[in-house]
């Protein structure tokens, strides 16, 4: 009989421990049901957890089904046992919860006569309960595999559905084909995002904003993330640091790598050699303050990095002529303006951590987070453009938050989180100056920077102070979350709610030191020495803005803007704050109604509170529109704007997640999930809308083939007045937003299979559907197309008008469909591998991100040809990596990227003023044809396929009993593909993109690198 009843016991023990992601921020789950011999549920059975390495203990009583839910644990590894009158104990060791994870264990009580029975917990290979589209990485990979830059973020590119994709805005995180300003980055359940950008706090720039040591598990949500997640449509990055335990413990590392012994990338004949070096130094430290109660934790990294590049430039005449101009204009300030440019990127980051176990029914977190960088010339990289053509890039960052853990009966929980961070991102200008240019109104009293010159559509040519720089900016954040969990049966439920106030406080004069585009060099040229210089449409020029005959004027100039004050100077007409707060309640149940099937189902609502414009729609300049239609022979056309920035409060998100396991044996799962999510509103798309609206601020626009209607464009090294009183207002350039703008919406559904192939395979598969509407997208509603219906109407005597009337809409949407194909195998400590390949076709009809000097459409009234490829479109990807150990103590660890090439539009080649037809457009008008119609978006592909392989050599050698230093090497692009960076939507003389990186990637790298852990 005993040896039935320990049978019986065995096999119920011998039921998998399976892992659920991603229910929890910061913490993690264990539900288990308590069963007698025959598997009836014991109910009133003491159940214990205890993580070792804290001493974390919690004690618990199983419910009337014999369900206990341990909610809200510290990471970590535990011990559960479970006891109960007239049977002995059972135990099961080793249970390991990481983030956001649900570990389901079954306890098995033995008949009183028997010994306690201890299995130990094994981590498996499916997780059977999981319902969301989530990756986790192993530590090992986190800490074992090359991380060229050691950036946490770059590892989340090994996980299915993410990709980095080459933006004008720099490298940008696509995860399941959605705009990289639309995901959600959290760092230990605090908000890692920048308000204003719309990114990750930091930005693309720093090398890292903390030491990847200090990382202790990174989960990348792509769909179906439950209801507690919010504040995005794209996907979700959480990241937990580590925490100190009742061991001293530690790490010490250098890394460096220098152009010495690099390779030298080629692409079409075109190469350079690299000059560069960096090094980077760091180390963690974490221990007890009090045994058992009490721990810290503390990371510090820095980076010294130094880079040469343009040593050589692409030649031609056209450069030739411009740099023999710069040779001696203006006392030869920009004599070498041309020549190399030397780049930096020194990033230093603190991270200090302290955990208390203030009793057994509380514990309290508490971080601080310091992040600093600095990046000289950092703002472009491209060949063809000057070293005045970049700023100081500054940033810095200093956050604090924490959780307070109270566990308040048996079933219920209650977590409060808060955070308070401020990021500082000073974009001073250190390039040439000259007091011959006159006033500078940008940054007095300094002598005036050159204004931002582009010219040539062949050699795209750039030099001067970027139109965006200076600028003065840094925001606040105060987050403020609470949830309470509580089981029920086999229900386990959550609710909770956030207030997140974030304030972007910039000073920002876009176009205040002016910007021009030339046609070509030698129109610059002949503009610079005679301002009144004209080029004319039958191909002669003139002087005195007059062509001859019936010729009309087309050049040289062909955009001048300047930006200036309504009643006060330029600087203090584009300061202001930007006060956004966000709010958002949930509701969620996770349900098991039998060990095959578990649900998950909740209802999320959140609203973005925009703030009031800066001028009352009563007293702004276009007032007299708001409200008002126009009919004219294109149609009626109603005032896109009632004068305010619409708040969405309607953000109702469903969301559904369901696992089936038909088996009951942890070994295959299907999962299916649909939910709504939608995105947040950086505070960069309602900047110009606040500041640029006719009454506090304008733009002024001039080119020469308008010279007879808007006046002539400034002579070089002159500026149109920076202040402007309100009743000589004429023809602004206005900024608003439409009445009915609605925050991105997007509907995300995931079908999935994953199935245990073997003892230590898993395979996945996968499809994912995002359907994105109400995107962003600026378009001027007073375009010719439309007949120009609001260039006329205002004082005086109607004849005053509205120039270019951008329009913050949400009209764009997006359609993407991906294919995912998966292997992993996780168990085996001396080979561990995972490979994803996803098949992916992306549609959008707008893919601006937060551009607003940029309208990517050819025809303002035909929207229907720009719904094509995604500018993020890349038909394949695949990532792996390998964790690979050799004889003698050697590991081999390996990761492999391919990403197809992006698209890029086709011109119509309707004119000789215009790229030929077939060949990539420079601009998005030169998709309409002789005829007036109009290709479609993106119907070529650039040259930017991307392949790197990645490999890392390491010895580890035991010092002692507790210390171990590691020798390591890594090989960056072990092939040497070039990787061409070809960001730009089009061409590069009108841009308007904050940063760019164009050209060849980077080349083969070697670094050498230290490890001493204790």
């Amino acid at each position: 009989m005993a040896r039935k009843l320990l049978g019986l016991v065995m096999l119920a023990l011998a039921f998998p421990i399976i892992v659920a992601a991603q229910s929890q921020a910061t913490t993690g789950i264990i539900r288990g049901v308590v069963t007698d011999p025959s598997g009836t549920p014991v109910a009133g059975a003491n159940v214990t957890l205890r993580e070792a390495q804290t001493g974390f203990q919690r004690q618990l009583t199983s419910n009337e089904r014999g369900v206990f839910v341990a909610s809200l644990l510290p990471l970590g590894v535990y011990d559960v046992t479970a006891r109960a009158v007239g049977y002995s104990e059972s135990r099961r060791n080793g249970i390991q919860v990481r983030v956001g994870s649900t570990v389901d264990v079954t306890l098995a009580l033995a008949a009183v006569t028997l010994q306690a029975v201890v299995v130990e917990g094994q981590q498996q290979v499916v997780d059977a309960d999981q319902v969301e589209a989530a990756s986790r990485l192993p530590t090992g990979a986190v800490s074992g595999l090359p991380n060229n830059g050691r950036n946490f973020l770059n590892l989340t590119l090994l996980t299915p559905g993410v990709a980095v994709v080459q933006g004008p805005d720099g490298d940008e995180l696509s995860i399941a084909g959605q705009k990289g300003i639309h995901n959600n980055v959290a760092v230990d359940g605090a908000d890692f995002n920048n308000p204003f950008f719309g990114e990750q706090r930091g930005g693309q720039r720093p090398a890292f904003t903390f030491n990847l040591d200090a990382v202790q598990e990174i989960v990348v949500v792509a769909g179906g993330a439950t209801a507690e997640f919010g504040r995005s449509s794209g996907g979700f990055v959480n990241v937990i640091t580590k925490s100190g335990t009742n061991q001293l413990h530690g790490s010490v590392h250098y890394f460096g790598k220098s152009s010495a012994i690099s390779g030298t990338p080629v692409h079409a004949g075109y190469s350079y050699d690299p000059d560069f070096g960096q090094s980077q130094v760091g180390f963690t430290l974490g221990g007890p303050i009090k045994r058992d109660r009490a721990f810290f934790f503390v990371a510090y990294d820095q980076q010294v990095y130094s880079d040469t590049k343009q040593r050589t430039r692409p030649t031609s005449t056209s450069l030739d002529s411009l740099k023999a101009w710069m040779g001696s204009a203006y006392g030869g300030v920009l004599a070498t303006d041309f020549g190399s440019i030397g780049r930096t990127n020194d990033a230093r980051a603190l991270l200090a951590k302290f955990d208390f176990h203030l009793s057994d029914r509380h514990t309290l977190s508490l971080k601080y987070n310091y992040t600093w960088s600095e990046q000289k010339n950092g703002t472009f990289d491209v060949d063809t453009w000057a070293r005045s053509s970049n700023a100081l890039e500054r940033d810095h960052s200093n956050a604090v938050n924490g959780s307070l853990v109270s566990y308040l009966s048996s079933n219920t929980s209650n977590e409060f989180r808060f955070q308070y961070s401020r990021e500082d991102r000073p974009r001073p200008y250190t390039g040439p100056r000259s007091a011959g240019l006159g006033t500078n109104p940008a940054d007095p009293p300094l002598a005036r920077p050159f204004p931002d010159v582009a010219m040539d559509f062949a050699n795209h040519l750039r030099f001067g102070m970027p139109f965006f720089i200076p600028i003065a900016y840094y925001d606040t954040r105060v987050q403020l979350v609470d949830n309470v969990s509580f089981a029920k049966g086999n229900h386990f439920f959550k609710l909770g709610g956030e207030y997140n106030r974030v304030n972007s406080v910039q000073t920002f004069i876009g176009f205040a030191n002016s910007r021009y585009i030339f046609g070509s060099v030698n129109g610059f040229l002949n503009y610079v020495a005679d301002s009144t210089y004209v080029e004319c449409s039958g191909g002669s020029t003139g002087t005195a803005y007059t062509c001859p005959g019936a010729e009309t004027v087309s050049g040289p100039v062909l955009l001048y803007l300047q930006q200036a004050g309504v009643d006060q100077n330029v600087r203090r007409s584009g300061t202001q704050q930007i006060p956004q707060d966000e709010l958002a309640f949930y509701i969620q149940d996770s349900w098991k109604p039998n060990p095959r099937l578990t649900l998950n189902y909740g209802l999320r609502w959140e609203a973005q509170i925009e703030p009031d414009p800066i001028t009352p729609p009563s007293t702004v300049f276009f007032s007299p529109f708001i409200g008002q239609s126009v009919t004219n022979a294109r149609g009626k056309f109603a005032f896109p704007s009632d004068g305010t920035i619409p708040s969405d409060k309607k953000m109702w998100q469903p969301r559904l997640g369901i696992a089936y396991d038909p088996q009951a044996d942890g070994r295959q799962v299907f999962r299916a999930n649909a939910g709504v999510y939608y995105a947040r509103i950086p505070g960069l798309n309602l900047a110009s809308t606040r500041s640029t609206n006719g009454s506090n601020g304008l733009t002024y626009f001039r080119n020469s083939a308008l010279t007879g209607v808007l006046g002539p464009v400034p002579g070089f090294g002159n500026l149109l007045p920076d202040s402007v009183p309100q009743n000589s207002v004429f023809f602004p350039d206005v900024f608003v937003f439409d009445k009915n703008f609605q925050n991105p919406r997007t509907l995300n559904i995931t079908l999935a299979y994953e199935r245990q192939l073997s003892s230590d395979l898993g395979l996945l598969l996968s499809y994912t559907h995002a359907r994105t509407d109400h995107l962003t997208r600026f378009i001027n509603r007073n375009d010719s197309s439309f007949a120009s219906p609001w260039s006329s109407g205002l004082p005086p005597a109607g004849i005053n008008g509205i120039s270019t009337l951008t329009t913050v809409e949400s009209s764009a949407k997006s359609r993407y469909h991906g294919f995912t194909i998966g292997l992993k195998r996780v168990l085996d400590p001396n080979f561990q591998f995972q490979i994803n390949y996803t098949l992916s076709f992306d549609k959008s009809d707008d893919d601006n991100e937060r551009d607003p000097f940029t309208f990517r459409y050819a025809h303002a009234n035909d929207l229907a040809p720009e719904y094509n490829w995604s500018d993020r479109d890349q038909r394949h990807r695949v990532n792996a990596w390998a964790l690979v150990r050799l004889p003698a103590g050697l590991y081999m660890n390996n990761r492999v990227s391919y990403y197809s090439a992006q698209p890029i539009s086709a011109s119509c080649g309707r004119n000789a003023f215009v790229p030929p037809a077939g060949q990539p457009a420079s601009v998005a008008t030169d998709r309409v044809c002789a005829d007036n119609s109009v290709l479609k978006r993106n119907t070529l592909r650039k040259d930017n396929a991307y392949f790197s392989w990645d490999l890392r050599f390491s010895r580890p050698f035991r010092v002692g009993t507790r210390n171990q230093v590691e020798a390591l090497v890594e090989v960056f692009n072990v092939t040497g593909n070039d990787n061409f960076h070809d960001p730009s939507y089009g061409n590069l003389v009108f841009n308007f993109d904050g940063t760019i990186r164009s050209g060849l990637g980077d080349p083969r790298q070697l670094q050498a690198g230290i490890r001493w852990l204790f």
